[in-house]
């Protein structure tokens, strides 16, 4: 998220406190870029998505892969922002020589971290792998998002979600260095780039 769409993302959804809350997350996503975090381990993660049925199918169209169907086999909506404003401060992608599997975002401890799409609550607890307090949520047959350090989780497992609804509250538990969400995408049990499907509006 770049300054200038952080600033006017906070003037729209509080303009008394917009400047202090920008110089914060500034100072945040300052901070968490010159520490290092130690790598986070998505050997959980995997395990719950083929607990779950997201392995895909055997070719002979059989399910001994683990596969299960979904309610949903294609998701063709809007996928928003986990939240209403925020500096983005680490991209998916390469860092510190290993893949960054999604996107870290800064903000306060406490603020509302939101489904980015309809869905099903997969798993809601603390994970082994360094996410701390994490929601993985499924949204069709392939897709899942996975928002990571929260402070407290507001769903439990098989709830079912709306697109914007809050689902935790945004801290900083398991590996992590300061108060953000780590949001991640994946198709299957492969992690893609956030910002290729996520609005390209807000951050």
């Amino acid at each position: 998220m770049t300054a200038a769409s952080a600033l006017a993302a906070l003037l729209a959804f509080a303009p008394v406190q917009a400047a202090d809350e920008f110089e914060r997350y500034l100072q945040r996503a300052k901070e968490l870029k010159e520490h290092r975090d130690d790598d986070l381990d998505e050997g959980p993660v995997l395990k719950v998505l083929k607990e779950h049925g997201l392995l895909a199918k055997a070719e002979d169209g059989s399910f001994r892969t683990g596969f299960r169907p979904f309610h949903v086999r294609v998701y063709g909506g809007m996928w928003r922002w986990p939240l209403k404003a925020g500096i983005v401060s680490s991209e998916y992608g390469k860092r510190w020589g290993k893949r960054h599997q999604g996107i870290d975002i800064a903000a306060d401890v406490g603020v509302a971290v939101m489904a980015a799409a309809p869905g099903r609550v997969l798993f809601a607890g603390e994970s082994q792998g360094g996410y701390g307090n994490v929601v993985i949520l499924r949204h069709d047959e392939k897709t899942t998002t996975l928002y990571a350090h929260n402070e407290k989780l507001l769903v439990r497992a098989n709830d079912t979600v709306g697109a914007g609804q809050t689902i935790a509250l945004l801290g900083s538990t398991g590996r992590s260095t300061g108060p953000h969400v780590h949001f991640e995408i994946r198709v299957r049990e492969k992690a893609v780039n956030p910002r290729k499907r996520l609005v390209k509006s807000r951050f």
